[in-house]
């Protein structure tokens, strides 16, 4: 499943890309989870995981390219001048 103007991706945040760098997962991933929502329509949501088991194109950052772009520790000011560049409209 893909975003669509109908049904966009939800925006990363400064929580979400400190859950990836903190992540213990091999090779993880921040990618768009799409699930069941309260009301029986598909839900996206972001979430980390594994790379070996998330559907390719659902991958918004991956682990290596956030640590080669902010760094072992980043502050979450330093997360927050980065996200302009993951915050993509997602949609087609």
């Amino acid at each position: 499943m893909e975003p669509t103007v109908d049904r966009p991706a939800p925006q990363v945040t400064v929580a979400d890309i400190r859950t990836l760098v903190d992540s213990s997962a091999e090779l993880p991933v921040l990618y768009i989870n799409y699930g069941p929502g309260d009301d029986g329509d598909t839900e996206a949501e972001l979430d980390v995981w594994a790379t070996g088991l998330v559907f390719q194109p659902d991958i918004v950052l991956t682990h290596a390219t956030a640590l080669d772009q902010l760094g072992e520790e980043p502050s979450s000011e330093t997360i927050a001048e980065f996200l302009p560049r993951v915050q993509k409209p997602w949609t087609r």
